[in-house]
């Protein structure tokens, strides 16, 4: 006989184990997990009948005015715990990861409190303090990684290439919006999780294996429903990136072309200085691998060599950061064309980033990756997950 289903949640507060004291008020736990450009968030949602929340319990919330001292925020962490959920598993454990408290709200009659956290962290000048700074001869690692010392994070870089930048302006722009606007200009993602600032591309994501297979003749059971969508409206056949470096008069151009483009005939042009006019950035990945620049880089490629050493080859295609600029303004443009959106019974193995297939809905069938899924435990257990297709080679 099966044991039945049930889920529950596990709730720390700066280091300490508080699911037993506050079990009984909770109302329910949501966690929405980002692929890119957003910070994840947790929310607790309890009733307070005895007023302890307003009270002795509230949680401390970080002054972000007091960002510049760089003191780390209240932690707050949750994990969702799935029991008898899949053949094979009698435990599932979802690691929601470390948050910082971000606001408390109170309402009632009957009174409730609403705490919301968020995965980047508020107590340092990395989401609101607007900087104004140049940096000459650097790369997007070496930005990155000054950015996620500043912010008390550690870097994990998994990037095919260490992108060579000759000169980069941050002007009256945070951190954050500075590293999103430089990584998607040339299709580098960025997500703050569990004290990680992670710069990763899709493509090598996209790319991985599939984590679980979703048929239409589940709707009723797994599924609780879905929605699917095309639409062709932004999308490009084609992509040119085209610079006129003012200094030196140097004209700067290259396209990309998907493998698999939309039949829109639509070209998405990007008029932006490509980085580093002095020729190509690609490593040689089949060589021995000489030091360690700083990142993880689990991606499936051949060993990188040397940062610096790397660097001081001779460089032979002026055009690469142009070229890189090119596919990422056609990624951005065509990821969207064919999305969904999925309810389901919850699926802890639902994380952004992860690759499901869908079969049994016709044209809408085929590989997707998840750009973020939502976690509510609270009366049951549920998952929502948005996605879009997999792109062909880009």
């Amino acid at each position: 006989m099966a044991l039945p289903r049930r889920s529950r949640i596990v709730i720390e507060y700066d280091g300490k184990d508080i699911t037993q004291a506050v079990s009984s008020s909770v109302i329910d736990l949501t966690y929405t997990d980002r692929a890119s450009g957003e910070a994840d968030e947790l929310q607790l949602k309890c009733h307070d009948r005895e007023n302890k929340w307003i009270a002795d319990w509230y949680p401390k919330v970080r002054n972000a005015a007091k960002a510049d001292n760089a003191v780390p925020g209240t932690i707050f962490r949750a994990k969702i715990i799935a029991e008898n959920w899949f053949p094979h598993y009698d435990i599932w454990e979802l690691d929601c990861g470390a948050f910082e408290i971000d606001s408390v709200d109170f309402s009632g009659p009957p009174d409730m409190v609403s705490i919301k956290a968020v995965s980047t962290p508020i107590s340092s000048s990395m989401r609101r303090q607007e900087k104004s700074r140049a940096k000459e001869d650097t790369t997007l690692q070496k930005w990155a990684k000054d950015i996620a010392d500043d912010a008390g994070l550690k870097l994990m870089y998994e990037v095919e290439t260490d992108i060579q930048l000759d000169r980069v302006d941050q002007i009256k722009q945070s951190d954050m919006s500075f590293l999103l606007e430089l990584c998607e200009r040339y299709g580098v993602s960025l997500k703050v999780t569990n004290n990680l600032l992670i710069l990763f591309e899709e493509s090598v994501y996209e790319a991985k294996p599939v984590i679980e297979t979703f048929d239409k003749s589940e709707a009723g059971s797994r599924l609780i429903d879905y929605s699917f969508s095309q639409d062709t409206s932004d999308t490009v056949s084609k992509a040119v990136s085209s610079y006129k470096d003012p200094k030196s008069g140097l004209l700067v151009e290259a396209e990309f072309e998907p493998e698999e483009p939309p039949e829109t005939g639509q070209v998405a042009v990007v008029n932006s200085r490509p980085g580093d006019l002095r020729g190509d950035n690609f490593r040689d990945g089949n060589g021995a691998a000489a030091g360690n620049s700083g990142g993880t880089f689990d991606t499936g490629f051949a060993p990188f060599k040397d940062t610096a050493g790397d660097f001081e080859d001779i460089r032979s295609d002026r055009t690469d950061n142009a070229k890189r600029q090119a596919r990422a303004a056609a990624r951005k443009k065509n990821k969207k064309e064919w999305v969904c959106s999925l309810k389901m019974v919850g699926n802890p193995r639902m994380v952004s980033g992860a690759n499901i297939q869908l079969t049994g809905f016709g044209v809408y069938s085929g590989k997707y990756s998840i750009d973020e899924s939502v976690h509510k435990v609270g009366g049951g257990y549920g998952t929502t997950v948005k996605a879009h297709r997999c792109l062909a080679g880009y």
